[in-house]
This record gives structure tokens, C-alpha cells and sequence, in this order.
């Protein structure tokens, strides 16, 4: 097995498509396909599962996917290590943030970075929990933050198995609050029997957050009237100050404080509403220097936040997780 074996297969699965991935690699696609069947004969397993759609990884292929990522990125780091070895930190460094996490912490991670490790170049992905450990698992990002790792939606053996391989670190305990059209930013509490006669739009029913909120309205006998599931923070936004519907998220989901958005944060009272927010990685690969540096950073500026009590509504969470979920 050659390590440009691994690259061609991993650009395949990325692109879905022998045909985009020969024009990708500059390599004749007979040629392409000739390196994967040697790989599926070497290995003696399926690898890719052709369509008219294109291809796609089997279950083996999969687990391939997702060491030859481990693999490619170790040698990458090796490289970067072993150049740097005399020398600040550098490279670049990739890491997941939920979009609400992003609003608070992107910032001040970034400026805090270029003072301290000037060498590294962030690389900062934004998306959904769910979606951010799919990237982790797979080898597209080298951390991430992630809600209530338990939480994350999945089923299967596969995704047992990928979840087992986190390396967990707690930064965080979010309050949830309900969201609400208003002039301010933060008005009055509410009961939790009073929020549940609002009409909400809220994530999917497979997002963390949303099985949080699913959880403390059944456990309390209340009912919750979804009009629609949104996975986009800016469009959930948008509605909750038309006046449409309310929502129930983080404060770190407003934006900047030198900003109102038509959007006014409640404290739900009588209910514990939190989520957990955790720094992940995936201990397949060991994290570069680089990487290493970031994830002690990413560290340090969250505690900052939550004690400068610029992470409205957080407190630093005392567990001590390592492994797992």
C-alpha cells in the first residue's frame, strides 16, 4: 500500500466521482481506477460501491476514508514538525465551531493567535455539533468544539465506534434562554409554563440542543408548539424578530453586543436548560505542535470569556472527561 494510493482514494471519496477525481489528480481515470483495484486486492474488500450517481465509500471503504486521512495528516505534520523543529510553531490548523460558539470565541481566538503563534493559520469551520464530529471523525478537521458530545445524534456500530475515539476536554456549561422579538437585548424571565405557550422554531429533533429542549418540557408535562425546524442560526434569527416565533438557544447565539438583531434573550425559570460544550479531538492521530498549541489556546480565551463574563449565560464546567462520550 503506497501513500499515493491512499491520496488517490481519499480524493475519490471526497468528489464522489472517478471521473472528477482523474481530472482533480491529473491522472488518466483507467489509471485511477487501476490503483483502487489494486488497493481492493490487497486488502481483499470492496472499497467503492459504484452508481449513476457516481461512487461512495463502503462500510470497509469508509474505515479506509478515515485512517488514510489520519495517515496523510500525520505525514503532513511530520513535515511541518520536523521543519518548525528550531523554530515558533506553524502551519495551518483547522478547527470546528458551532455557529453560536463562533460569534463569541472566533475572534478573540483569532487576534490571541496571531500574537502568540504568528506561524499558525487558522483554519475555522462553522457548522452544526452534529456535523463538525462527522468532520472530526473523518480527518477534515482537527478539532472542534462540540455540544453535549453524547448528545450528538448517530446510530450504528460505525458511529459508536467513531464517538469512542474523542478525546473529550470540558470547557463549559451554556444557559439556554428563550429567544424572543424585542427592543432589548435581555428582558425579564419567564416561567418555563409561560414559554411553553410561545410557538417556536427550533433546530431538528436530531440536534443536541433540540433534545435538550425536547427533554425539560416532557419531563415538566408541557408541550411544544414547533412550527418549524431551522439548522440555520441566522434564519432562525430572522424569524424569532419578525415576530413569527420564538426559539430557546444560547446568549452566545446574538450577535456582538455593539449590535441589536430584534432579538431579546429570557431567562426560563424553574428548569435547569444547559449544554455542555467541549473540545474535541480524535486520538487516532496525535494533534501537531501546532495543533497542540491551538487547543491549549482555545482553552485559555474560553476561560477568559467565561470569566470576564463576556460568554453571557456560561460557566466553566468542573468534570474531568478524557475519553469517549
Amino acid at each position: 500500500m503506497e501513500l499515493r494510493q491512499l491520496r488517490y482514494f481519499v480524493r475519490i471519496v471526497e468528489l464522489g466521482s472517478l471521473s472528477r477525481a482523474a481530472a482533480d489528480l491529473f491522472i488518466a481515470q483507467p489509471a485511477l481506477s487501476q490503483q483502487v483495484a489494486g488497493l481492493e486486492a490487497e486488502l481483499n474488500v470492496r472499497l467503492l460501491s459504484r452508481s449513476v450517481r457516481g461512487v461512495s465509500a463502503t462500510e470497509a471503504g469508509q474505515v479506509l476514508y478515515r485512517h488514510a486521512q489520519s495517515v496523510l495528516r500525520l505525514i503532513d505534520r511530520l513535515k511541518a514538525d520536523v521543519t518548525s523543529a528550531n523554530s515558533d510553531p506553524s502551519g495551518v490548523v483547522s478547527i470546528g465551531m458551532p455557529t453560536s460558539v463562533a460569534n463569541v470565541l472566533a475572534t478573540p481566538l483569532i487576534a490571541t493567535a496571531q500574537i502568540r503563534f504568528p506561524g499558525i493559520r487558522l483554519q475555522v469551520i462553522e457548522g452544526l455539533s452534529g456535523h463538525l464530529r462527522d468532520l472530526l471523525v473523518n480527518g477534515r478537521l482537527e478539532m472542534s468544539l462540540l455540544f453535549d458530545v453524547s448528545e450528538i445524534a448517530g446510530s450504528g456500530v460505525t458511529v459508536q465506534k467513531q464517538v469512542s475515539h474523542l478525546h473529550v476536554k470540558p470547557l463549559l456549561i451554556e444557559e439556554l434562554f428563550l429567544l424572543s422579538a424585542g427592543k432589548k437585548r435581555f428582558g425579564a424571565a419567564i416561567p418555563l409554563a409561560k414559554a411553553s405557550t410561545h410557538r417556536f422554531v427550533l433546530p431538528a429533533s436530531s440536534n443536541a440542543t433540540r433534545q435538550i429542549v425536547n427533554r425539560a418540557f416532557e419531563a415538566a408535562g408541557l408541550s411544544l408548539d414547533v412550527i418549524a425546524e431551522l439548522d440555520s442560526l441566522p434564519t432562525i434569527k430572522s424569524v424569532v424578530a419578525s415576530g413569527l416565533a420564538s426559539a430557546i438557544l444560547s446568549a452566545s447565539a446574538l450577535s456582538g453586543s455593539t449590535h441589536h438583531d430584534g432579538v431579546t434573550a429570557h431567562r426560563i425559570l424553574g428548569v435547569n436548560l444547559t449544554r455542555s460544550v467541549s473540545l474535541c479531538t480524535y486520538d487516532i492521530v496525535a494533534l501537531s505542535t501546532a495543533a497542540s498549541c491551538l487547543s491549549q489556546l482555545v482553552v485559555e480565551v474560553s476561560e477568559s470569556l467565561v470569566k470576564s463574563k463576556v460568554w453571557i449565560g456560561a460557566e466553566l464546567d468542573q468534570r474531568v472527561v478524557t475519553r469517549g462520550a
